[in-house]
């Protein structure tokens, strides 16, 4: 049996000042947790500190067997600092995963805009919607949005290449 058929529990990231979070049982498709968390701005040590907080807590919490973030995506007039201050977040992702032993996943939006409603250029708005009728909850905003579609292109993903390789 294909070792990653075992996985089913997987948090889903949208890294940002606002981070978007999320836990998904893959195998029953269920959603765990979502919610979004405002990081410091001004500070990036408290914000790194904050996050890698956060993440230990939420793997402590659920026990996940994987992480799926979402790639970094920087409009062309994106500040300076915003690929520095992204980089600095995906770091302390990737630290945390590493500390339990867990693999990441980077998804593009384009693919998580494709695989939520089949379409790579969809709207935020088609998202959201998708979101509220699959899963019946309303989300706070984009962020938690996107951490949610980003664990479900992951769920999705692992599916298919399962079934592709049996």
């Amino acid at each position: 049996m294909n070792k990653r058929a075992n996985k089913s529990v997987v948090v889903g990231l949208d890294l940002a000042e606002k981070t978007g979070l999320c836990v998904m049982n893959g195998a029953t498709k269920q959603l765990l947790f979502s919610s979004t968390v405002k990081l410091s701005k001004a500070d990036s040590e408290s914000r790194l500190v904050h996050l890698h907080k956060l993440l230990n807590k939420i793997i402590d919490s659920f026990s996940p067997d994987e992480i799926a973030i979402e790639d970094v995506f920087l409009p062309s007039k994106t500040s300076r600092k915003t690929p520095i201050a992204l980089g600095e977040l995906r770091g302390v992702a990737r630290l945390c995963a590493a500390e339990h032993n867990l693999p990441v996943f980077f998804y593009p939006p384009r693919k998580v805009k494709q695989t939520i409603t089949g379409y790579g250029n969809a709207s935020k708005e088609d998202v959201i919607n998708w979101i509220k009728n699959e899963f019946n909850i309303e989300v706070k905003d984009d962020n938690e949005a996107d951490a949610i579609s980003i664990a479900w292109t992951h769920v999705i993903a692992s599916q298919f290449e399962r079934l592709s390789k049996e």
